[in-house]
């Protein structure tokens, strides 16, 4: 009963932005890039929408407010390490704002980013 509880939890919580996509700029080595965040139900694909072409894909889970990545493949040097972000919605806005994440590479991209939903 407890496992079941706790996936409808999990579900319920990842529903609120999964299948969405949103539009940002990550800081990266210096410079700026212009992004897109696909949400599907468990996983999220960071594309770099000048070439269409995928950074990242990480799992992601969504509990009291606050977005856990982990790397599954892609560009940076994450590994496996869990990054904790805390996220606001309002209206079309999305923010996420750094709370720990042990792939610094990650931490620096995303820092505090605000993204726009795409329709």
């Amino acid at each position: 009963m407890m496992a079941l509880l706790v996936t409808f939890i999990t579900y319920s919580s990842n529903a609120q932005i999964s299948n969405t996509k949103w539009k940002g700029t990550l800081n990266i080595q210096g410079g700026s890039m212009d992004v897109d965040f696909n949400f599907s139900n468990d996983t999220l694909d960071i594309i770099n929408t000048s070439e269409n072409q995928s950074l990242e894909t990480m799992k992601y889970t969504v509990a009291d407010s606050v977005l856990s990545l982990q790397k599954l493949y892609g560009n940076s040097s994450c590994d496996t390490a869990i990054g904790k972000y805390k996220y606001a919605m309002t209206g079309n806005e999305m923010v996420i704002s750094l709370i720990s994440d042990g792939c610094s590479q990650r931490s620096d991209a995303i820092g505090t980013l605000k993204l726009k939903k795409e329709e």
